[in-house]
């Protein structure tokens, strides 16, 4: 990606007030703990999942995703956001982080290696541009049957976006998703987008993977490392 279609993703100078944002008053995560909570039950994650959380950020979706008995994979640009992750799994057999420049992008696994993809507050930095390409890279590493889950900041179309942004001093300008193109991609791939919506700005997306993409060559070794990648589990 380019500097102008990655603007805000790097998080570091924020990770240690990062979870005091998102239990504060800020608009933008209103009713944070429930959408998270709404991701992981859509994505079906249960006891023996492999899962790959995308922009996993500081690890409370991934918490969760451990909390039924999952084996979690968490990648995100920022150091200190996954620093802040480590340390609140520490001790943890079933978890692995691990710092990729473009998580959405380039996804170091091989193809059908998790049986859940999810992602929260963290899509919206990916620039639209580029975001079909991302959706195929997610799918590509999702097993055919498996769940691909996200909660972001969207909006039904690029009309309702601008409107918002009118409305809203609070919302910044962003990659918003925009539910009718992401339905119209993923009925392309031969899946249909299932879509919630939990406030003003906020909604779940979840869909099937049918298995209908383009295969990539990501690749892993197993076993641990420094970066965090664990990909033993499973």
């Amino acid at each position: 990606m380019t500097v102008a279609d990655n603007k805000t993703w790097d998080f570091d100078d924020v990770a240690d007030e990062y979870d005091s944002w998102v239990h504060g008053d800020c608009p933008v995560y209103a009713r944070y703990d429930e959408v998270l909570d709404a991701v992981v039950a859509a994505a079906r994650v249960s006891a023996g999942s492999r899962v790959l959380d995308l922009g996993t950020g500081t690890g409370n979706l991934a918490l969760r995703c451990l909390a039924r008995g999952a084996a979690v994979i968490g990648l995100d640009p920022s150091e200190r956001m996954l620093a802040n992750a480590r340390a609140k799994t520490r001790g943890n057999p079933n978890v692995g982080f691990r710092q990729v420049d473009n998580p959405f992008l380039s996804i170091p696994y091989p193809d059908a290696s998790f049986d859940a993809v999810v992602s929260t507050y963290a899509f919206h930095h990916v620039s639209h541009r580029v975001k079909p390409d991302a959706v195929r890279e997610m799918l590509r590493v999702l097993r055919p049957g498996g769940m691909w889950a996200m909660g972001d900041l969207a909006f039904a179309n690029a009309w309702e976006e601008q409107n918002a942004l009118r409305q809203h001093d609070w919302l910044e300008d962003e990659y918003f998703i925009r539910i009718d193109e992401m339905r119209g991609l993923l009925v392309e791939l031969g899946g249909e987008l299932r879509a919630q919506q939990f406030t003003g700005v906020t909604w779940l997306l979840w869909a099937e993977n049918a298995g209908r993409h383009s295969s990539g060559a990501g690749s892993c070794s197993t076993g641990a490392s420094s970066s965090g990648c664990a990909y033993s589990m499973g």
